[in-house]
This record gives structure tokens, C-alpha cells and sequence, in this order.
């Protein structure tokens, strides 16, 4: 699994508004030529939920820890460019 399509997002959502669990615990990141799975069960999964304000947010949005660093880079890049 790369990126969850739209039903795939939609059992997700609805698997953790009514159970607070996901059918899965590692987490596509949203970028989308990126395919790795970071794990999020238990109070890590709630306290980045509390994070991004909800559960559709994070799927949506969530960025591995590479990809994060990378757009970090590269907006310091742009800036040095300037």
C-alpha cells in the first residue's frame, strides 16, 4: 500500500471514529510519490490525531519523517536562493 484510495479512506476514518483503532497500524504518508509506512497504534495514534485536529486530517495530510526533512531542506534552499 502506497497511498489510500477513497474508499480505503473512508473505512479508515470510520474504523477509528467508532473504535479509535485503525484496520492497520502503519500510516501512508501523504506525499505522493512517497511509500513509506510509519506505525501508529495507542497513544501515539490518539496524540497525533489531537495533533492534526482529527482523524481525516491526518491521513490527508500526515508526512513521513523523510519528507518532512526533505521540504525542510528545500524551503532553506529556496530561501538561500533568493
Amino acid at each position: 500500500m502506497t497511498q489510500l484510495n477513497n474508499e480505503q479512506f473512508e473505512i479508515w476514518a470510520s474504523k477509528y471514529e467508532s473504535s479509535s483503532k485503525l484496520p492497520e497500524s502503519k500510516v501512508p504518508c501523504s506525499v505522493t510519490d512517497c511509500e513509506t509506512l510509519t506505525t501508529m497504534f495507542g497513544s501515539n495514534l490518539h496524540e497525533r490525531v489531537a495533533k492534526f485536529g482529527n482523524i481525516r486530517n491526518l491521513l490527508t495530510e500526515f508526512k513521513c519523517k523523510n519528507c518532512r526533512s526533505r521540504a525542510k531542506a528545500e524551503a532553506i534552499l529556496a530561501k538561500l536562493n533568493k
